[in-house]
C-alpha cells in the first residue's frame, strides 16, 4: 500500500489522465449506451445507501460512510447532470459543499489547481488514487467526468503574493463528483481499477488558469461566440476546427494574435480591433477594411501569420489589408 501512495505521488495524479477514452480505441464495439444505463442504477444505489462526513480542521476531504441510523443519504444532497459525451447519454452526479469557493468556475479547456481522491464504486471502494497537494492539471488530459464536472465548481483565492511558495488558497470549491464508467475508464480499466466500474472522486478546487489552445492570445472561455457553453460549435471561417483550436479564426492569413490590439493582455477580446467599423472585429473579419477585397489577398506574411512586412501600394503608412483607399 505505501508503495502504491508513493507511486502515486511521483506520477503526479496520472491515473486521472484519460489515455483511452476515444472512440476510436477498442471500446468501439461495445455497448456503452446499456452500460450508462446499468452504471444510473449503481450509482443510485450507493447515493441512496451512503451519507457524506464533511471534513474537518486539519483534513483534506470529507468521509462517505454507509447509512446505519437514519442519516441524510446523499441522493437527497446531490445534483444530477446530464452529459451527451461520445453520443452517449450519461447522468453525472455531483456534491458542492457549503459554503461554496469564492472564484470562478473553470471550462473543460482550462487548468485547475487541485487536491483529489479517487475511490471505486464497487464491493471493494478501492482508493485508487490521492493527491493531497495541490497540483496543476488540465481538464483537456483527464477522464471526461472531470472536464464535466469540474466547471459546476468554483475555485478558491490566492492570498500569497506571487513569489511566495507554496501557495496559500483560501475558500478552495470542494465537494464530490460520482462518474458513470462511461466518463472514467469504460470497459478498459486502468490500473486497479476493474473495467466498467464507475468513480468517485473527493475533490478541492484552489485556483483556475485559463486555457488558450491555439495560443492566439484570446482565452478559450472566450472562443464561445455563441455563448451556449460547447466550444466545438464556434468556426467562424468554417475549416474544421473551432475557433478555440484555430489560431487565424477568420482564415484572412493573419494569425488572429496579430489582429488584437497590444493592450489587450487579459485574453478578453472585448477590445478587439475592428478597423472598418462594421461591428465584426478584424480577428473574426475576413475583409478588414471592407474594401472588397478579402484580406488574405492584401496581405503577405510571415509563416508564424505575422503581417509586420504586408504590403503599403499608397505609402501611407497604413498596409493594403487595412487601407480601403490604397
Amino acid at each position: 500500500m505505501k508503495y502504491r501512495v508513493l507511486l502515486a505521488s511521483i506520477i503526479l495524479g496520472l491515473i486521472v489522465i484519460a489515455t483511452s477514452c476515444n472512440s476510436s480505441d477498442s471500446t468501439a464495439d461495445f455497448d456503452h449506451a446499456a452500460q450508462a444505463l446499468l452504471d444510473d442504477v449503481t450509482l443510485k444505489e450507493y447515493l441512496e445507501t451512503h451519507y457524506y462526513i464533511p471534513a474537518v480542521a486539519g483534513e483534506n476531504f470529507g468521509v462517505i460512510d454507509t447509512i446505519e441510523n437514519g442519516e441524510t443519504p446523499l441522493i437527497d444532497l446531490v445534483q444530477v447532470q446530464n452529459v451527451n459525451f461520445d453520443n452517449i447519454d450519461y447522468k453525472l452526479y455531483y456534491l458542492k459543499n457549503s459554503p461554496e469557493g469564492s472564484g470562478e468556475n473553470p471550462i473543460r479547456l482550462d487548468e485547475v489547481f487541485t487536491k483529489y481522491k479517487g475511490i471505486t464504486i464497487d464491493n471493494r471502494k478501492t482508493k485508487f488514487d490521492e493527491r493531497i497537494t495541490y497540483t496543476w492539471l488540465s481538464l483537456t488530459s483527464v477522464v471526461p467526468g472531470w472536464s464535466y464536472g469540474f466547471p459546476n465548481f468554483k475555485s478558491g483565492l490566492n492570498v500569497d503574493t506571487p513569489e511566495d511558495q507554496p501557495i496559500e488558497i483560501d475558500s478552495p470549491g470542494t465537494g464530490v463528483l460520482f462518474l458513470p464508467s462511461g466518463l472514467g475508464y469504460r470497459n478498459l480499466g486502468s490500473g486497479s481499477i476493474a473495467p466498467n466500474t464507475p468513480l468517485l472522486f473527493h475533490i478541492k478546487l484552489g485556483l483556475v488558469k485559463r486555457g488558450d489552445q491555439d495560443g492566439d492570445g484570446i482565452f478559450s472561455i472566450f472562443e464561445d461566440l455563441n455563448s451556449d457553453s460547447d466550444y466545438d460549435n464556434d468556426d467562424t471561417n468554417d475549416n474544421n476546427r473551432p475557433n478555440y483550436s484555430d489560431p487565424d479564426d477568420d482564415g484572412d492569413n493573419v494569425a488572429t494574435k496579430y489582429e488584437m490590439p497590444d493592450a489587450n493582455s487579459d485574453g478578453n477580446p472585448n477590445d478587439a480591433l475592428d478597423t472598418d467599423g462594421d461591428n465584426i472585429p478584424n480577428y473574426l473579419d475576413d475583409d478588414d477594411d471592407n474594401d472588397g477585397i478579402l484580406t488574405k489577398y492584401e496581405v503577405t506574411v510571415d509563416r508564424y501569420g505575422n503581417p509586420e512586412n504586408a504590403p503599403d501600394s499608397d505609402g501611407d503608412n497604413i498596409p493594403d489589408y487595412l487601407d480601403p483607399t490604397n
